[in-house]
């Protein structure tokens, strides 16, 4: 009986953390409202690029924002947030489709419940118990990039053939009472007193920068770069290359994104910070050059290991800060790590698309991406003569 009352809250918190990062996977939604937006509002590329840019940086606005919140209001109202920001940006475009709607509503709005939803989820599955923390925030960050492959599969279609206004008032209600199903998961799963501190999630202070943190900041840069870049040119390299249907490189390379999400936090756990930063190292060297053959198969498997690197950075740092600076800094430590990400995002397709409009090919691009899976690696190594800080460094 006792087990029962233990394992019940756990799924609970769980099941929440699967429920918010699935929305927050609505990030990667957009790009099939491109052509829809376009010819309803009469935009070009570049406005619905802006409005792509925008939401990244709400979006690490949000997951930076999120530890300050849920030590201020607790989970529950932050949580409610998330989730009226998600359904209240679609609803908002939905019932004025405009331009001032878009970027208010979606760029600002929805991008900043996303990246809130992004980081409750991860707080959520750093906070369970020791023995599955790892595979929990597997679990909740691979629910991000399941949704980013599901919902283009469900609702390319539908979205092709729906007014865009009905499409994201339609979104943005279903994803309410998702909300309201996450929130009542999040009331359940309440313990009635906080006798060991557990409910009340640890004040921030003010951060201090150490050796560490900033080396890994900057791999996890490195392989956002990466991963940003390939992410937005994957199906343009295997057209320059030739190989046809071009679209099954962003397909592979989404594929292994998941399996990186999924994997990468608990090889890490068992791993160690070492061994598993040197993988991801090598991994993002041989994608990147693997897509510059000229053939599906090493390609196609060069886009997914791109992905697989790019999905596992994502899961994987979390587990060594936790290791570094202790478990219950993971959520704040992660919400500034995050930055590296919003600099990637802002950077890379830029970078991406001024490489190739100078070589009018995608090696140099790609040759860069090589070039920073070797930085990782020769930051891993640094990383190793640093000694391991205690929970208590002054970072935290």
């Amino acid at each position: 009986m006792r087990s029962n009352t233990a394992v019940t809250p756990t799924i609970l918190l769980l099941s929440a953390a699967v429920i918010a990062n699935g929305c927050a996977g609505l990030l990667y939604v957009l790009s099939l409202f491109i052509l829809p937006i376009e010819t309803a509002l009469g935009l070009s590329r570049a406005d619905l690029g802006f409005i792509s840019s925008l939401a990244l940086i709400s979006f690490t606005s949000g997951v930076c924002v999120l530890p300050l919140l849920v030590a201020r209001v607790g989970r529950v109202p932050a949580a409610a947030l998330a989730f009226a920001l998600i359904g209240g940006g679609h609803i908002a475009f939905g019932l004025d489709p405009s331009w001032r709607a878009l970027v208010l509503g979606y760029g600002i709005g929805f991008g900043a419940g996303s990246g809130l939803a992004y980081g409750f989820a991860l707080s959520l599955a750093a906070a369970l118990d020791a023995r599955f923390r790892a595979i929990s925030i597997g679990l909740a960050l691979g629910a991000f990039a399941l949704s980013g492959i599901l919902l283009p599969i469900l609702l390319g279609d539908w979205i092709l053939s729906t007014p865009p206004g009905a499409a994201f008032l339609s979104i943005g209600w279903t994803t309410l009472g998702v909300g309201l199903v996450c929130v009542l998961a999040l009331v359940a799963a309440a313990r009635p007193a906080p006798a060991t501190g557990e409910t009340e999630p640890p004040k921030p202070t003010a951060p201090s920068m150490d050796s560490p943190f900033a080396l890994l900041f900057l791999i996890f840069f490195l392989i956002c770069f990466i991963g940003l870049a390939i992410v937005s040119q994957a199906a343009a390299v295997a057209a320059a290359a030739g190989i046809m249907p071009a679209g099954y490189a962003a397909t592979a390379l989404t594929l292994g994104y998941l399996g990186g999400s999924l994997l990468g936090a608990p090889l890490a756990e068992r791993l160690g910070e070492t061994k598993i930063l040197l993988s991801l190292g090598c991994l993002a060297v041989l994608g990147s050059l693997l897509l510059l053959t000229k053939h599906p198969l090493p390609l196609f498997s060069g886009a997914a290991i791109v992905g697989m690197t790019f999905g596992g950075s994502g899961s994987v740092v979390p587990v060594l800060l936790g290791m570094r600076y202790g478990a219950e800094n993971i959520s704040r430590l992660y919400g500034r790590a995050i930055i590296a990400y919003g600099l990637a995002g802002f950077l890379a397709p830029t970078v991406a698309g001024l490489l190739f409009d100078h070589a009018e090919s995608y090696a140099p691009l790609l040759a860069l991406c090589a070039f920073f899976g070797l930085l990782v690696l020769i930051a891993t190594i640094f990383l190793v003569k640093l000694a391991k800080p205690s929970a208590g460094s002054d970072l935290v």
